[in-house]
């Protein structure tokens, strides 16, 4: 009797090891289908692209500094808007967005707590002006000590179609202006860019013969991207 029990507990046992080696394999196939699954989705995620806003300086009522026959405002727009707007469709590797160029993102930030304080802190903001009263060329005004590699190149398009402005030789520091100042304490990278004197007739007249070409060279500058 005790022979007849023992050979039936046996038997039963190999009958029920099949299944749960089936059961181990199905489960262990499941679990690396999964893994590999969830390797593949963190590989197929594609890198997010770096966000620059431009920005034309002064508008919606404010004029900006004014020389030959034009204000800052107005050249901005007319002339170094549609041409940036045009490169900034040609990159690939970034996303470039415009300011509404109907408003004035300093009066936006400093009269109606918009404008700087509503910008993602995760954009990069490049604003655009012309210099005044009197002198020669162009620079960058920068947020930290030393330039920035896109700092750099923005100054060497400046010195290539334009000139440097001496005072400056390409840079100058500032901590006084008051919007850019909410920028700097959100912690928002921002370059401005003084493209050149709108009372001096030489600089205007380079800016509006290389508009093109100078828009093509901000945007790669900005970017770091070559475009064809």
């Amino acid at each position: 009797m005790k022979h007849h029990w023992k050979f039936g507990l046996i038997a039963g046992m190999m009958l029920l090891l099949p299944l749960a080696l089936a059961t181990t394999t199905i489960t262990t196939a499941s679990a690396a289908a999964k893994n590999t699954t969830t390797k593949t989705a963190k590989k197929a995620k594609p890198k997010a692209k770096k966000h620059y806003l431009i920005v034309m300086g002064h508008g919606a009522g404010d004029p900006g500094a004014r020389g030959n026959g034009t204000t800052e405002a107005t050249f901005l727009r007319k002339h170094m808007l549609p041409q940036l707007r045009k490169y900034a469709k040609k990159v690939k590797g970034s996303t470039i967005t415009f300011y509404n160029p109907k408003k004035n993102l300093v009066s936006d930030t400093l009269y109606h707590h918009k404008g700087s304080y509503k910008i993602n802190k995760k954009a990069t903001v490049i604003m655009f002006h012309l210099d005044a009263p009197a002198g020669h060329g162009g620079h960058v005004i920068i947020h930290k000590k030393h330039p920035t590699k896109r700092d750099r190149r923005l100054a060497k398009v400046i010195k290539k179609y334009v000139g440097l402005n001496k005072a400056y030789n390409g840079y100058s520091y500032r901590t006084n202006l008051r919007n850019c100042n909410v920028l700097r304490r959100r912690g928002i990278d921002y370059s401005l860019v003084e493209s050149g004197f709108i009372t001096n007739k030489s600089d205007v007249k380079h800016l509006k013969k290389h508009m093109a070409k100078i828009a093509k060279a901000d945007i790669e500058a900005i970017t770091n991207e070559h475009i064809k």
